[in-house]
């Protein structure tokens, strides 16, 4: 892992993952707290490094330091649930001979419902009842000496470099817990700056990147400045249709901006480019109900819960269409 200024959270990470590591190797970028003493309680390799804005940097110098067969890569305000480390373990143990790694979700907690470390695995049970979180699917787990890098200055990635070496992974059933999004107020704002300043750079450094002009596009709509955040969707859109929901992204700024019909026009995009994601079918059916067209939302909603009948979503919006069809039936 690469830390500063962790001492707030990095013993319970370590201590959720000290029975499987074999090494704990740390790459330290400046801490002036007690990071450091207490990487040094659990006998880690403390490698100093010096910032550069580029968190691929900074992995990938860690990379460097790591001797044994398997990599596990975390965040020091991460925490692995017990059960899940055997999921780990048997994946290893268990990997085919052409697989580069494994892919792990990671569920960003967003409440201050979290404040405080978690001590035991019991405080998990509270983790798991606990909804308000944002999942995201990264490859944390992946086979050393395959030469393997991290891309992009943020949100950095090993999976292009396994995707450059015509390696795959695959997904398992074990979670990161992040808990980055609970830090104390001043520290995230710090960080969103930084982040901020990188997705800039590395944009100049590559305007034709849909990534990285998707994820300006995401740093403005942060700061609710909908004009250069739609202006950064539609330039990916040209350079990547099929980039994430860029088109439903374009249609939620003209619901924004109460633009219905650019709303629906985007939402239909969105639908022909990701046919098999049920989300920009169930907006636009959410957007027509808004204007009192139930029965092209009915249409809508139907088509799609043939495809998917257990989607919560679509079944939540298709009671709701037929709540206001019975009422206006009865009017």
């Amino acid at each position: 892992m690469i830390t500063k200024n962790e001492e707030r959270y990095l013993e319970q990470c370590l201590n959720s993952v000290k029975e499987i590591a074999d090494d704990i190797i740390i790459v330290d970028t400046g801490s002036t707290d007690k990071t450091k003493e207490t990487a040094k309680r659990f006998n880690a390799k403390i490698f100093g490094f010096k910032w550069v804005d580029d968190f691929s940097a900074a992995r990938n110098e860690s990379i460097k330091h790591a001797a044994k067969d398997w990599i596990l890569v975390l965040d020091a305000d991460e925490v692995i649930e017990k059960k899940d480390l055997e999921k780990i373990k048997n994946a290893i143990e268990n990997a085919e001979s052409d697989l580069a790694g494994f892919q792990m979700e990671q569920r960003s907690y967003i409440s201050n419902f979290f404040e405080g470390a978690l001590k035991n695995d019991s405080d998990f049970e509270l983790v798991k009842q606990y909804p308000f979180y944002i999942p995201n699917h990264l490859v944390r787990l992946f086979k050393n000496n395959l030469g393997l890098e991290f891309r992009h200055r943020v949100h950095e990635l090993i999976e292009d470099s396994i995707s450059e070496k015509n390696l795959k992974y695959k997904k398992i059933d074990a979670v990161l817990h992040h808990f980055g999004s609970l830090k104390d107020e001043n520290l995230i704002g710090e960080k969103t700056e930084q982040y901020s300043r990188m997705i800039l750079r590395q944009l100049e450094e590559n305007t034709e990147s849909a990534r990285y002009n998707y994820q300006a596009a995401r740093m403005h709509l942060g700061r609710n400045d909908f004009s250069n955040a739609l202006k950064y969707f539609v330039k990916t859109a040209k350079l990547n249709p099929n980039y994430k929901l860029v088109f439903s992204e374009i249609a939620k700024i003209y619901l924004g901006m109460n633009d219905k019909n650019r709303a629906v026009e985007y939402f239909k995009k969105s639908m022909k480019h990701n046919p098999e994601n049920p989300s920009p079918a169930n907006n636009l059916a959410v957007v027509y109900m808004s204007v009192g067209k139930f029965k092209e939302a009915k249409k809508i909603l139907d088509e799609q819960l043939k495809r998917y009948p257990e989607n919560k979503a679509l079944k939540y919006n298709y009671e709701k269409v037929l709540e206001n069809l019975r009422y206006k039936s009865n009017i």
